[in-house]
C-alpha cells in the first residue's frame, strides 16, 4: 500500500468509467471491443476521480512554494514535507460530518470505513447523538470547521482530499466538502461501501497504489496507425480496424477531457520519498483502481492487472495502516522526530508565505500536545 508518508499526493478524482466500478475505469471494454457476434450498446462512461479545480489549484500552489524550500539539514525533499504535513498525528481522533443523506446511510458508511481504525492508530468520531442516532452535520455557511472530514453527496464524482488537507484553510474552507460520494443519498451503488473505504483511505493520508514506482505498465500511446474514432457519446473507441486509443487519447476525450499533464498526474508514478521506505506494491489494495486489461502494455499479464475491483482492505492495506499510524511507543517517537524535522525546515524557510508558516507552526506545536 502507498501512503502519504512515502510519496506525494496530489488529489484527483471522482468516480468510475465505463460501466460503473467505484473508482477505476471500466468493468468491461467499450462497445468497439466487444465480440463481433454480440456488439454492445454504447455506454456513457463516468469520469475517473478528479478533484474540483479549486482544490487542485490550491494544492499546486503549495507544491510550487515548497519546491523552493531548501532542506539540506533535514535530509528531506519538498515532496516529503508535503507528505508529512498531510498525516494525522498518531492517536488522533478524526472528526467526521455529513451534508445530505439520512442516518441509515451515515450509519452504513460509518460501519464500513471504521475498519481502517482497527489497524491505524486513529479514531473516527461521527458525532452520533446517543438519543436520536443522528450523525454530525456540516453546512456550506460554516465559518469554522465542524469536522476534520466533511462528506457531501451532491458534487460530481467520488473524491477526497488527502489527510490533513481537509482541515487546512490553505486547501479547503470550513464550508467546503473534503470528501464526496456522488448520489449515495439517492441511489447507493452495489459497490458503494468499497468506494467509501477507498475515499476514507485518502482521508487518512493514503495515496493511490497504482502510482507506485514501476507498478503499472499503462498503455499511454495509441496503437500505431490508430484512426481517432468516437461513439455516439463522443468517447474514443477502437477504430474500424481494431486499433485502440491510448490513455492520452481515451482520457483526453469525454467524459474526462484531461490534457496529457493531468493524465500523467493521475496515473504516472509518484516519486518515492526519503522520509519513509514504501512497502511492496500490493495489486489487491483497496487504494488501487481497477483497470481493464487493454489499458496495460502487457494486458492480463501486467503485474497491475486484477480480474475484479477491490472492495475490502487487503492484508497489505492493514499492514500499511499499522506502519503509518503505529501504536508502539518507540515507533510513535520516531514518527514525531521526523515530522518535527520537516516542520522546522519549512518554518525557517524565507520563501514560505506567512499563512503557510502559521499552519506548519501549529502542526509543530501539536506534536507536543
Amino acid at each position: 500500500m502507498r501512503c502519504s508518508s512515502s510519496r506525494i499526493r496530489i488529489l484527483m478524482l471522482s468516480s468510475t468509467c465505463l460501466v460503473a466500478t467505484s473508482w477505476g475505469v471500466a468493468t468491461r471494454p467499450s462497445a468497439a471491443e466487444e465480440p463481433a457476434a454480440a456488439p454492445a450498446k454504447a455506454v456513457k462512461h463516468r469520469p475517473l476521480e478528479g478533484l474540483p479545480p479549486s482544490f487542485q489549484a490550491r494544492i499546486e500552489q503549495r507544491k510550487i512554494v515548497l519546491s523552493k524550500v531548501s532542506t539540506p539539514a533535514s535530509g528531506l525533499a519538498p515532496k516529503a514535507l508535503v507528505s508529512l504535513s498531510r498525516r494525522w498525528p498518531n492517536g488522533h481522533t478524526v472528526t467526521i460530518a455529513f451534508k445530505g443523506g439520512d442516518k441509515a446511510l451515515h450509519k452504513k458508511i460509518d460501519g464500513a470505513v471504521s475498519e481502517w481504525t482497527k489497524y491505524a492508530n486513529l479514531k473516527f468520531d461521527f458525532g452520533v447523538n446517543p438519543t436520536t442516532g443522528e450523525y454530525r452535520k456540516w453546512k456550506t455557511t460554516d465559518t469554522t470547521f465542524t469536522a476534520d472530514v466533511r462528506v457531501s453527496f451532491d458534487k460530481s464524482g467520488y473524491y477526497s482530499l488527502v489527510g490533513k488537507d481537509s482541515a487546512d484553510r490553505l486547501i479547503a474552507l470550513p464550508g467546503e466538502e473534503s470528501l464526496n460520494l456522488e448520489g449515495f443519498d439517492q441511489d447507493l451503488p452495489d459497490d458503494g461501501m468499497g468506494t467509501a473505504r477507498h475515499e476514507f483511505g485518502h482521508a487518512i493520508s493514503f495515496e493511490h497504489e497504482h502510482q507506485a514506482a514501476g507498478a503499472c505498465d499503462f498503455r499511454f500511446e495509441d496503437d500505431p496507425g490508430y484512426v481517432p474514432t468516437k461513439d455516439v457519446f463522443g468517447q474514443f473507441i477502437n477504430d474500424p480496424s481494431g486499433k485502440r486509443p491510448g490513455l492520452y487519447t481515451l482520457l483526453g476525450g469525454p467524459p474526462n477531457n484531461w490534457p496529457p499533464a493531468v493524465v500523467d498526474f493521475n496515473l504516472k508514478n509518484l516519486p518515492a520519498s526519503s522520509a519513509f521506505a514504501p512497502g511492496p506494491f500490493d495489486k489487491d489494495s483497496i487504494m488501487k483502481y481497477f483497470f481493464p486489461a487493454f489499458m496495460f502494455e502487457s494486458g492480463e499479464s501486467s503485474g497491475c492487472f486484477t480480474k475484479a475491483e477491490a472492495l475490502d482492505l487487503s492484508d497489505g492495506d492493514k499492514k500499511g495502516a499499522s506502519a503509518v499510524y503505529p501504536r508502539e511507543p518507540a515507533a510513535i517517537l520516531a514518527d514525531k522526530s521526523i515530522r518535527a524535522k520537516a516542520y522546522d525546515a519549512v518554518s525557517k524557510a524565507q520563501s514560505v508565505p506567512k499563512a503557510m508558516k502559521e499552519e506548519i507552526n501549529r502542526l509543530k506545536a501539536a506534536l507536543h500536545d
